[in-house]
């Protein structure tokens, strides 16, 4: 019989997880679990009837787990063989994206009260900040912490408390925000997310709570986890999921072009399932016309998540990971998700736009409408955002750079539609 992971929710237990003959991970429901008042199915991809195949509940799980560098170097310091889902589940399963906990334990671990912290000194912080080493390996997986973050960027889970002082969670703690390192391979890229960050929410989309941390090496993004809440003094779990875990797509397929979701797709979850499904359409519009407004070509499907309420009702998530890339040179400018039958955002035009609105089943003059007013309104919000940046954490080469690339970008769009 093979060896059984558990899948907990709280102090219940959602359900088992083990290895089938084909090495995927087969998910079932605990019946108990299923009969309980205010219980639901974790993911639109495995729904509680058990229609789902071992390949979408492996999907689901492996969702959870680092990618790339990162992951390598974690299976690294650990011993584990980095093509070895279920083992890395294993050992780091614990604080992932989410509420869900996944232990070797048949029952839930009680959780260390008050909450354990270790803190992180101000010398490891700048060790860290550089990007070198990996931050996520030197932690997880050791001494009680098990930490794990979907994608590939060295980012670790951590709380922050009162005075700002950053500390390490132990013994199933919740993190209650997430740090992101620069990149060895792209320059000031928290720079650069803590910009765009601002710049979206200047143009009214909804997004996650980002600040920059200085150390004496590097910059830090801090960003607060919206997956996280504080109740009578207590931080609680809210679960959620990414488009790649809804639609059941494994991560290494989370482009459109190999295989991940379409903006078709995720327009089409929304509609069918979200609490306020008119209000979300409406963000995830605004969302990819951002992205292509303001060249960011990474929106793929798990850059795009659900966050479920206490009933169980899903609801977009505040947009994370919004990175200008046409910043860098050495990355594709190739939208991750088509828009309209091209994924180059150079040639996107007024019949582009049109093909969209007919696959999202939104009016044409609507979205158009939509990408007109959010245009102007992102030209003219450049110059004030990049002098917020810079009253807040002072200058940077990217107050230079993104801006003159947006800016491009933009001329490109009112040329070819407008």
């Amino acid at each position: 019989m093979s060896e059984s992971l558990y899948v907990h929710f709280g102090s219940q237990t959602v359900g088992v997880l083990e290895l089938a003959n084909d090495n995927l991970m087969r998910f079932e429901y605990r019946p108990d679990w299923i009969r309980a008042e205010g219980t639901f199915p974790i993911s639109l991809s495995l729904p509680f009837d058990g229609s789902y195949t071992d390949r979408a509940s492996h999907h689901y799980f492996a969702n959870l787990l680092p990618e790339g560098n990162v992951r390598e170097q974690i299976c690294r310091a650990l011993g584990i063989s980095p093509s070895n889902d279920f083992e890395l589940l294993k050992a780091i399963g614990g604080e992932c994206a989410g509420a869900l906990e996944v232990s070797p334990r048949c029952e839930p671990s009680a959780p260390a009260n008050p909450p354990r912290y270790e803190p992180v000194t101000d010398e490891q912080l700048a060790q860290w900040s550089v990007g070198t080493p990996d931050a996520f390996s030197d932690v997880t997986g050791h001494d009680e912490v098990r930490l794990s973050l979907a994608g590939a960027q060295d980012k670790l889970p951590v709380h922050v408390d009162d005075d700002g002082v950053i500390l390490i969670p132990v013994a199933g703690s919740p993190s209650t925000h997430i740090l992101k390192f620069a990149s060895p391979f792209y320059s000031h890229l928290p720079e650069n997310e803590t910009f765009m960050a601002l710049l979206a929410k200047s143009v009214g989309l909804p997004v996650v709570d980002i600040q920059l941390r200085a150390t004496p090496k590097a910059r830090i993004a801090v960003i607060a986890r919206y997956d996280r809440v504080l109740r009578d003094g207590v931080y609680h779990r809210l679960h959620q999921e990414d488009f790649c875990q809804a639609l059941g797509i494994s991560p290494s397929n989370k482009y459109q072009k190999e295989g991940g979701p379409s903006l078709k797709q995720c327009a089409e979850v929304i509609r069918r399932h979200a609490a306020f499904p008119l209000v979300d359409l409406n963000k995830f519009l605004q969302w990819a016309l951002f992205n292509w407004l303001a060249g960011n070509a990474d929106a793929h499907g798990k850059n795009l998540s659900l966050l479920y309420d206490q009933s169980g009702a899903p609801s977009l998530a505040p947009f994370y990971d919004l990175v200008c890339t046409r910043n860098y040179k050495n990355l594709s400018r190739f939208l991750a998700m088509e828009m309209g039958g091209t994924a180059d955002p150079d040639l996107v035009g007024a019949r582009h736009l049109e093909a969209f609105a007919a696959e999202v089943k939104l009016r044409p003059k609507l979205v158009l409408g939509v990408a007109d007013a959010l245009l102007e309104q992102i030209a003219n919000a450049l110059d004030p955002v990049s002098a917020s940046f810079v009253e807040q954490y002072g200058d940077s080469p990217i107050v230079e750079r993104v801006p003159m690339v947006i800016r491009k970008q933009i001329r490109r769009a009112r040329t070819l539609w407008k």
